[in-house]
């Protein structure tokens, strides 16, 4: 049986010598920050079988009603709760340490939790997008989500937020 110890040497003496090595991470690095996964044996796909189906069907919704989308986004609890809350773990650090020593040149990521940003990282491609950032789909323009007090534009029924750069409808 092979040890962590030896896949620790095995990994290090590889990007030792890689010319351009890159990280891919998905759900099961932010499980040790307390986010759940959607697969594994407690994720959301397993415990909420509607869960995956509402996920797929949110993106034709914005597309068909941009307002509706928002609203129910701003007042439906979020499947993975406050992303916000959660903090890097020691996988996120040690990626963003990687980088900053020019081991790792980019991470690539399929997590929407911001965790790579706030452990440090610089270089990361968001895959599935970020929690924190709307981005407009018809000019790819991306903004803070702090940028737009969307509880504000709920109550002031001024939904959906609005690109500055194009005029269109952000998600």
């Amino acid at each position: 049986m092979v040890t962590n110890n030896e896949i620790i040497k095995k990994v290090s003496q590889v990007l030792a010598v890689a010319d351009y090595a890159i990280a891919l991470t998905g759900a099961g690095l932010s499980t040790e920050s307390g986010i759940r996964d959607f697969r594994g044996p407690k994720g959301i796909w397993k415990t909420d079988p509607e869960a995956e189906k509402k996920a797929y069907q949110s993106f034709d919704k914005f597309k068909r009603n941009p307002k509706e989308h928002w609203i129910e986004r701003l007042t439906t609890p979020d499947l993975l709760g406050d992303l916000s809350e959660y903090e890097p773990n020691r996988g996120h650090k040690a990626l963003a340490e990687l980088e900053s020593l020019g081991i790792v040149r980019t991470v690539i990521t399929q997590n929407i939790d911001n965790l790579h940003y706030k452990a440090g990282s610089k270089n990361v491609i968001e895959y599935h997008g970020n929690y924190s950032k709307l981005r407009c789909l018809n000019c790819a323009s991306q903004y803070e989500e702090s940028r737009f007090n969307l509880n504000e534009m709920l109550k002031k029924d001024l939904l959906p937020p609005i690109c500055p750069k194009c005029g269109q409808a952000l998600k």
